[in-house]
């Protein structure tokens, strides 16, 4: 077997190395997890004996990157000194598959790599098979209609996640961390490269069954270019499908929005027509991945009698946040299927805020640095209490809850993101509940006129707010102001978040 050591004390590494070669085996060895990691991106090995505490980090960190990583992966062993049973389950919890404590014996450890080698064996071959694709995860090789196809070990891990993610939006660095590690010491563009080698190579130039396609700006999508059989007798599909188109098109919104850092059109080799002018959002990859059937109404109508056991504004803010972020997508540019599913997750933004005490959430004044910290709690805690579900509506609202307090200038929380990292569900969120808040009368405060508020998102555009979010709700102001006015006066609850038909709203044609 050709087998990587990982172990930074030189005379264990040299003894170990020993036994090894003595078993007939090949061995590399490493002194730090860096070392090994980088190595691990473009060489295959067919087994991982890990110390657990190095000068750089763990054998976990080792096991974690590598889990993490597509296709299939080497067996490991962990040979270490950390003898406490919360060790060993820490150990093989983290992904190991066996567990040493040194000082090891040389025959056990021999007959234990026997043993992982015959488990390996018996899992047989592992294959992925997609519009005349056939993907080997043991040989580390791809055929189209046949023919093998030349790739290197890089461009085979990519070729694997885009495979195992067919119709999902990836951004380049969302690649880079899965496919280059965390640590690796390259750039996006050499994402950029490698999509464009794979384009050639794979013929996923749109001229076969499957796509590559460029999002401007944002990353990647392996599209299916027409449907075949049972797919295109489906018809229209069920709720959940059309839930799932609706997340899609709310990923790809905003025409001129939120073109982030990226290349130009066309700048990718070989691009030509498959590059989509427009700026994709990867608003919630979570969501784009398949789930169960969702039933809007019976969640809302859980969140209502929630909302009882609070003052009635509050459940009027939320009714208010869902209509106002539904206008907002529909002036943006989504889909009215996508906008009526962000109408009826944003209302749960701040469903965190129930592990949050009395006291805190009717302070009037100024919050110290504790307070801050646990009312910025609330952001994590709804997207706990929210996620884990297979039901797209609750995995979208889960994203909106954890994301809902981030700022364009990244001085948000609970993790910093900065611009279009933060997911476009929860800049739209973000905004509207802004502006509902400063429109609507307050404990500690007289409520504002709407276009007192307007001048107020002016002047945090790019700082708190998208700039182009902004300027779109700046534009539809009055008809903003409408929405809110309509739902107190026509006394609107959740039920008629699901309803199509509950509210109108005509979006000012571009330029307008």
């Amino acid at each position: 077997m050709n087998i990587a050591l990982l172990e930074d004390d030189p005379d264990q590494r040299d003894l170990a190395t020993l036994w090894l070669s003595h078993g007939g085996h090949q061995v590399t060895s490493f002194g730090s997890t860096g070392e090994l990691i980088r190595e691990l991106g473009s060489r295959r090995y067919d087994l991982l004996v890990l110390d657990w505490t190095l000068p750089d980090g763990t054998g976990g960190d080792v096991l974690t990157w590598l889990r993490n990583r597509p296709g299939v992966q080497p067996p490991a062993i962990v040979l270490t000194s950390r003898d406490e049973e919360a060790h060993v389950v820490e150990g093989l919890n983290s992904g190991a598959d066996d567990y040493l404590v040194k000082p090891a014996r040389p025959a056990e450890l021999l007959a234990r790599i026997s043993a992982l080698s015959r488990r390996a064996r018996t899992r047989g071959p592992q294959v992925l098979e997609l519009n005349g694709y056939r993907v080997d995860l043991v040989q580390h090789r791809i055929a189209v209609d046949g023919t093998p196809v030349d790739l290197t070990q890089k461009e085979f891990d990519l070729a694997v996640y885009l495979f195992q993610n067919p119709g999902v939006l990836l951004s380049r660095e969302h690649l880079l961390n899965r496919v280059w590690g965390k640590t690796a010491d390259v750039t996006t563009r050499t994402v950029d490269t490698h999509i464009s080698r794979l384009r050639r190579k794979l013929r996923l130039d749109g001229q076969g069954p499957l796509r590559l396609t460029p999002v401007y700006g944002q990353g990647y999508r392996l599209d299916a270019i027409e449907l075949h059989g049972a797919q295109a007798d489906a018809g229209a599909g069920t709720e959940a499908e059309t839930q799932m188109d609706a997340v899609a098109q709310l990923a790809a919104a905003l025409p001129s929005a939120c073109a982030g850092p990226g290349p130009a059109p066309g700048a990718d080799e070989g691009a030509g027509a498959d590059t989509v002018a427009a700026a994709g959002i990867d608003c919630c990859p979570g969501v784009l991945a398949q789930g169960g059937p969702a039933e809007p109404r019976e969640v809302l109508d859980h969140l209502a009698r929630a909302a009882r056991f609070r003052d009635g504004e509050t459940a009027a803010h939320m009714v208010r946040v869902g209509f106002l972020a539904w206008a907002l997508a529909l002036a943006a540019g989504c889909s009215p299927e996508a906008a009526l599913l962000l109408r009826q997750a944003a209302p749960m933004h701040d469903v965190g805020k129930i592990g949050v005490a009395d006291a805190l959430l009717k302070h009037p004044g100024h919050f110290s640095s504790d307070q801050h910290r646990q009312m910025e709690a609330h952001t994590i805690m709804g997207a706990e209490i929210l996620g884990g579900s297979d039901l797209p509506l609750l995995r979208l609202a889960a994203e909106i809850a954890l994301t809902h307090h981030e700022r364009w200038d990244g001085g948000g929380y609970p993790r910093g993101l900065r611009g279009d990292a933060i997911p476009l569900p929860g800049r739209i969120t973000a905004l509207v509940d802004f502006f509902d808040a400063m429109v609507s009368e307050r404990r500690y405060r007289a409520r504002m006129k709407p276009e007192e508020v307007l001048r107020l998102l002016h002047a945090q555009s790019g700082a708190a707010f998208d700039p182009t979010l902004v300027s779109i709700f700046i534009r539809h102001g009055e008809r903003m102001a409408r929405v809110c006015e309509q739902v107190m006066a026509r006394g609107l609850g959740f039920d008629a978040l699901t309803d199509p038909q509950a509210l109108d709203f005509a979006a000012l044609p571009a330029g307008a």
